[in-house]
């Protein structure tokens, strides 16, 4: 019997930002709308144009320590009109959301007023500026869809099973989810010890 070697392409890693970096890139932004987007991009995994899309009525109260975000895809849709995708509501964390609450209310950020004021070019260069200042070494592959691949990979190490990171991550493919996440060699580790 012959046995043929099989093929298989090596994975292209998929650049993303650890929370460590987050964090740092977050600290070293001088302008607060900065400092919000980068958490915000952090802390919920939108898409860069779902974040600028945000307004003031996005965020929902829903009572003590409970945020929603109202998200509406620009995202094109297989087969669906764009006037028929229905915004999504993403529970975000109590903290964040507190923060995104007295920012929209010190800076009298009014219901269908923009949070980010900005065009996605400047947050683009901003970002990475605030990389570059933070010492991240690789700052200059640090842009805004980094944070959601970080979001994806931080939640996935954290044990959230996939089929919710794709709710979350608002991904109509599951495989689309999957393909974020790749284990690196201290994850299968940490796998087999359980």
């Amino acid at each position: 019997m012959t046995f043929l070697p099989s093929v298989i392409p090596p994975l292209r890693r998929k650049p993303h930002v650890t929370e460590d970096e987050a964090k740092l890139i977050w600290a070293a932004a001088k302008k607060d709308h900065v400092y919000l987007l980068i958490k915000t991009l952090w802390f919920t995994g939108l898409r860069i144009s779902e974040a600028l899309a945000l307004t003031g009525d996005s965020l929902v109260n829903g009572g003590p320590s409970s945020y929603t975000l109202i998200v509406h895809s620009l995202k094109k849709h297989r087969g669906k009109k764009e006037d028929t995708v229905k915004p999504d509501r993403l529970p975000v964390q109590s903290d964040f959301g507190e923060e995104l609450r007295r920012y929209i209310a010190n800076n009298k950020i009014r219901p269908r007023q923009r949070i980010f004021p900005s065009v996605r070019s400047t947050y683009w260069r901003q970002i990475q500026k605030c990389a570059r200042d933070a010492g991240v070494e690789n700052w200059r592959s640090v842009h805004p869809h980094s944070f959601r691949h970080g979001f994806v990979y931080y939640k996935a190490t954290q044990g959230v099973h996939p089929y919710i990171l794709s709710r979350l991550a608002r991904h109509e493919d599951i495989r689309t989810t999957l393909g974020y996440y790749e284990p690196s060699d201290e994850d299968l580790r940490k796998a087999m010890e359980l």
